[in-house]
């Protein structure tokens, strides 16, 4: 009986997860093709999604469990301890990252391991894109091998698609603090592509990567929003 009831728990939540990207795929589409985003000059930007990699879907996630989950958080919590923002962008994602470590920290005490991962995916994802604004600087001036123009051009690419999902993730992550968090990744990717066409590559990388970091993390809160969740749980401590 267990067996089955955990197999019917990994068969739903495997089945929110396909419907949200699917979703979040043809709300962006849309607004691809109906021409809703002016971002300035730089790399070109898709005409289209991208096409699904040879390999076919990912491989299923392992399950969850505890420790693992734990472990997670823990990452988070200890880059958030490190991280000093230089400006009202950092800020907010500082602040959503420890809200967001909150909301893990609960569903793991409640034993909610699926919204526990999620959350604490997203605090990860919003803590690295605070730590990709404080690097700008240093990997130009730094030892180590240079991004080169055709990866971030490749990568900004992969950016401004999913900044088409990014009001999505918002609406079905239900979160009214995550509001402001689009906006602020866009800003990241329009400095990504006036750096780029200064040929300032570290600058571009640290950008872009700030952005794609801020939609990984709404994309987790939209994830962990396809449980239910009572309205108490939601609220950041």
């Amino acid at each position: 009986m267990t067996a089955g009831i955990f197999e019917r728990e990994r068969m739903e939540s495997r089945r929110c997860r396909g419907n949200l990207f699917a979703a979040a795929r043809i709300a962006a589409l849309l607004s691809v093709l109906a021409g809703s985003a002016s971002l300035g000059q730089g790399p070109p930007v898709p005409p289209h999604p991208p096409p699904a990699g040879p390999e076919g879907p990912p491989p299923p996630r392992r399950p969850l469990n505890a420790r693992g989950v734990g472990e997670r958080i823990e990452r988070a919590r200890s880059g958030l301890a490190n991280i000093k923002p230089r400006d009202s962008e950092g800020e907010s994602l500082v602040s959503m990252a420890q809200a967001t470590m909150n909301w893990a920290k609960r569903a793991l005490e409640a034993n909610d391991l699926t919204r526990a991962d999620r959350f604490g995916a997203a605090a990860e994802a919003f803590v690295h894109a605070a730590e990709h604004q404080d690097h700008i600087g240093e990997s130009e001036r730094g030892p180590g091998p240079q991004p080169q123009a055709r990866e971030i051009a490749d990568h900004l690419q992969k950016v401004y698609f999913r900044l088409q999902q990014a009001e999505f993730f918002v609406s079905a992550s239900g979160l009214e603090d995550a509001k402001a968090l689009p906006a602020i990744a866009r800003r990241f990717y329009e400095r990504a592509r006036q750096a780029y066409d200064k040929n300032a590559w570290g600058e571009a990388d640290e950008n872009a990567k700030s952005a794609d970091d801020t939609l990984h993390g709404l994309e987790n809160l939209a994830q962990a929003a396809q449980k239910e969740t009572p309205p108490s749980d939601r609220e950041p401590e």
